[in-house]
Parts: structure tokens; sequence; C-alpha cells
């Protein structure tokens, strides 16, 4: 009888023994328990058991599925020397809404309020450290429990860590942690004021708006990272960072659509073909942030198959920005040394998937500098030519020939017909105040255009005896248009269309659509081909200039005989 009693004594201390072997040892270097299959898990109020020996995966993977309360409970050892000779704390990091931590019985930490129904509970912090006092630990088998509650926010159910170790240790790793995002913030708010600032200085450009979106929501994310590190979010805040990216890179998605100025059926296709990679990566637990990424680089290089040069950068950017995730996804980088030499260094590798949008940041600010500069360079130039042609425009308008013209037949109307002649030196007078009135003017009304023409007509209709007239269709006369251009064509109609007596119609007809706005000036001259229409000074050369300083780049000037006539078009496009 006794031999047996010791026989069982001998097995219940081995079973005992090997049970110990299990469990991991804390001496002085930090263990994180739930990466070890070592917690039994329950449920309910009355405890039930659910399973033992489970990890932070498969902990997971039973909690997720259901709403209630739970328990688990894990083990580990320690010696009186590391008691003695140091302090042990406990860092709780998890995105369960709320949880309680005893230690051997006693109470170590209460992060929120576990409850038995969402009206009960109260979330916690995502991060929580607590010192643990000597007095609570043994020699030997030291047995944590933690309760929790999961009815805010089923699926938040992951323990990122339960660990033991220095304070000194976890405040090391969360500055590892929060440098990277603290520095990549500060570059989003200010990518984020310079596009606001550029958005309202230059004509509210849509691809500044977006951009600064697309920053804004980058620094969100960043402040949000460095916040989660210093324990001061909910608990269950963290899981927003998946919307978050996903925003992000949707809104990258915009950016390169206005920016490339595509088509909106493209930026529909590669919307759903977003939303489709989304849903897929979630529902096979695959890699989304890295995935997403290759969406609007396949969508830019898609676009750009005939390379436009100032569309290479970003690109090539956007190339950056699918390596630097694939890098930070498979820890390519990781196991190199230098990583860890500087705190900074390795807080950047850890947070490589983010580094490529501040290179795009940079990256955009430097492309918008560039285009500012060359708009700015353009502007001076044509600053400089529009001096000149305030010249051209006086000197063009108070021509000898005209003059002496004018003044011969003044001289034979005061003798023959005082009246007209009145008439003539108050047309002329009228004529000349609305050109020095108008040359210093970079816009002008269109009425007062309308008028400087038909004061024009009036002129020559006496001069010629012969009777010049302008009829106008569509016109308000509130437009505002660069100076003297109807009236250079009008001049020209009458030098090159008309002579002698021959009575002259001008029409100028304006035109609006969605894209563009059309003036249509029309004469019933003479003029048959292109070749007999050669100006004779600098007129269309003058219009041309015009344009461009008021609308660079989108207008376009065309003339040419119609069936009774000539006809020059004005065409301008909506601003984009």
């Amino acid at each position: 009888m006794l031999r047996f009693i010791f026989l069982l004594l001998c097995i219940l201390g081995m079973t005992y023994s090997h049970a110990q072997s299990k469990l991991p040892k804390y001496l002085g270097t930090e263990i994180d328990l739930t990466t070890l299959p070592i917690a039994a898990l329950y449920k309910g109020a009355d405890k039930q058991l659910v399973d033992n020996d489970l990890d932070v995966g498969r902990i997971y993977d039973i909690v997720s599925n259901e709403s209630n309360q739970w328990m688990i409970t894990l083990a580990f050892i320690t010696t009186q020397a590391v008691i003695d000779d140091q302090d042990i704390w406990l860092q709780l990091r998890t995105n369960i809404d709320a949880s309680q931590v005893n230690l051997n019985g006693h109470t170590l930490l209460i992060n929120g309020t576990v409850g038995n129904s969402v009206l009960t509970e109260k979330s916690g912090k995502s991060l929580v450290r607590k010192r643990i006092p000597r007095s609570y630990l043994v020699v030997g088998e030291n047995t944590l429990t933690v309760h929790f509650s999961n009815f805010h926010h089923q699926g938040g159910a992951v323990f990122r860590d339960l660990a033991i170790g220095h304070q000194a240790e976890f405040e090391r790793y969360s500055a590892v942690m929060s440098t990277a995002p603290l520095l990549f913030s500060g570059i989003f708010l200010f990518s984020f004021f310079v596009n606001i600032a550029l958005f309202f200085s230059l004509n509210r450009k849509p691809s500044f708006a977006m951009l600064a979106v697309l920053f804004l929501l980058n620094f969100v994310l960043m402040a949000q990272q460095t916040l989660y590190w210093n324990g001061l979010l909910s608990s269950n805040n963290y899981v927003s960072n998946y919307i978050l990216e996903a925003l992000v890179y949707l809104t990258l998605l915009m950016v390169l659509h206005v920016e490339l100025n595509l088509a909106k059926k493209r930026l529909v296709v590669a919307v759903l073909i977003f939303c489709s990679v989304f849903a897929i990566a979630n529902w096979l637990g695959l890699p989304r942030s890295m995935l997403l990424a290759f969406v609007p680089f396949l969508y830019a290089l898609h676009s750009t198959i005939k390379v436009i040069k100032s569309h290479r950068s970003i690109l090539g950017v956007l190339l950056l920005i699918v390596i630097f995730e694939v890098v930070d996804e498979y820890n390519l980088i990781e196991g190199f040394d230098f990583v860890y030499t500087h705190t900074f260094i390795t807080s950047i590798v850890f947070k490589l998937d983010y580094f490529g949008m501040i290179v795009f940041a940079v990256t955009m600010i430097f492309v918008s500098a560039s285009s500012i500069l060359a708009r700015t360079q353009a502007l001076n130039q044509a600053e400089l030519k529009l001096a000149q042609l305030e010249f051209q425009f006086v000197q063009k308008h108070i021509q000898p020939h005209f003059l002496m013209n004018t003044l011969m037949s003044l001289q034979q109307l005061v003798r023959k017909k005082p009246d007209v002649a009145s008439q003539m030196i108050e047309a002329l007078s009228e004529e000349f105040y609305l050109l020095t009135t108008m040359s210093k003017q970079q816009l002008v009304p269109v009425k007062q255009e309308v008028d400087m023409c038909q004061t024009h007509l009036t002129i020559m209709s006496i001069q010629q005896g012969a009777d010049y007239q302008l009829q106008t269709e569509g016109i308000t006369g509130d437009e505002m248009i660069p100076p003297a251009v109807f009236h250079t064509l009008v001049e020209n109609g009458i030098t090159h269309g008309y002579s002698g007596k021959e009575d002259a119609l001008f029409s100028l007809t304006k035109t609006v659509t969605e894209h563009d706005t059309c003036y249509k000036m029309f004469n019933n001259g003479k003029v048959k081909t292109a070749s007999e229409h050669k100006s004779s000074g600098s007129g269309l050369h003058y219009i041309e200039a015009r344009l461009e300083a008021w609308k660079p780049g989108l207008w376009t000037l065309k003339g040419g005989p119609v069936g009774n006539g000539w006809e020059t078009v004005i065409t301008v496009k909506a601003s984009g």
C-alpha cells in the first residue's frame, strides 16, 4: 500500500514537473505570454471551459465569433533573484473593449469596465502598463487571469501584447514605433496646408483640393499611430486604421484621375476594381494595403502609356509606394543589423509602408512648385509682351494715314457739310477717348469694345460715303475680353474687304456651350482667299498675344472665306 502511494506521488510529481516545463520562465528579459500556446479560455458568467493550450491567434478565432464575457488564464515561472533584482512591469496592448488583469489572486489593473452587455461595458485604452508589486509575485509558478468582454466590438478580440518585462524596454519600443509617425504626421500636415493655400490662390484647382484631402487622411492615420503607441486611444479604435488606409489609396486614385485629366468612365472602372480588391482581400485575409497600393499604380501606368514628361516622376513614386508596401509586408530588410543601429532608422523601417506616401507628398510639392515657377515665368513674359502690345495698341490705332485721310475728309466736310463734319469730329473724339481708356486695361466689357467698333464704322462711313454697320447676336454686354480684339478684326475687314463707296455689313455672334465660348466676326467683303487677306501689320499677332495673356493655351483663332464673305472665329475653352 505504501509502495502504491509512493508511486502515485511520483507520477503526480512528474506530471507537475512536465506541466511546469511547458511554462515560460521570466529571467529578466521581456516575454509576450499570448504568443505562446499556454492559455486556457473560459466564457460566460459561469466560466465554462472552452479550450486549453491556446495562443493569441486561436483566442481570436474563438472570441471573435461571439459577444460574451470571457476569461483566460496563463502562467509563467520566475525566481527569487529576479523578483529582488528589478521592477517587473506588465504591458497590456489590445483592441479588446474592456479587461481586468489579476495576478495570483490580486487585482493588477483594470482597463475599462468588463460588462455583460453593451450598456454595462465601457471601453478602456489601447495600451496600458502597470508595475507589478513584488508582494504579488511568488517564486515558481505565477498565474495571470484576464477577464474581458467584447460586446461593443465583437471582432475586437486581439491581445497584441500581454507581456512582462522592464519598463524601459516597453517605453523604448513605443518610442521606436511612434517616432516615424510623429515625423510623418508633421510632413503630411505641412503638405495639407500647402495644398490648401495653392487651392485658394490658384483658381481653386481641383487637384490641389484632392491632394489636401489625401494628406489630411495620412496625417490622421499617422497621428492615430502616434497616439496609439503612447496609450492615448480607446482600445478598439485601432481597427479603423484599415478603413483609413483604404480611404488613402482611394483618394490617391482620385488625385491621379484629376492630375492626369482622364475620362470619368476610366475612374468608374478603377473604383469598381479598387472595391473588388478590398473585398477580396478582406474575405481571403490577404494583405490589404499592399494589394490596394497596386491599383493606383496600374491605373496611372495604363493611363500614361504615352508618358507625358511631367508625369514620369509621379509614376515613379507610385512604383516606389508599391515596393515599400511589399518590403514592409514581407519584412525584407528587418533582418539586417543596420536597421537596429539607431532608434530613428528602426522607426522608419518599421513604418516603411507609409514612407512611400511621404515621398509622394514631397514630389507633389516639387511638381506644384515647378508648375507655379513655369507659370510665373510665362506670366512675366506675357506681361512684358503686353507692355509692348499696349504701345502697339495706341500706335496702331493712331496711324498717320488714318489721321491724314480723316483730316482731309474733315477739311472738305467743314466747307460743304458742317453738320456731318461735326458728327465726324464727335465720333473721332469718342474713338480716341475709348482707345486711350482701354489701352491700359487687360480686360474690358464687350459693350465698350462694341461701342468702339460702332464709332470706328461711323467714321469710316462718313469718310467713304458708304453705309458701314455692325450687328450683334448673343452679346449681353457684360462679358470681359481683351481690349481691341474685335476692333482689330473690323479694321482688317475694312482694309481687305472693301474699296470705294461700298456698303459694309459686319456681324458679331456669341455662342456658349458646356465646354467653350465662341465669338464669330463676319463681314460681307469681297475677299475670297486667305492670300488676299494678308494683314498689313501686327493685327492678328496682337489678337493672338492678347488671347494668350488672357487664357493661356485655352483659345484658338481661325479665319477663312465663307459663302458670301469672310469669317473669323475665336474659341475660348472653359477653364479646367
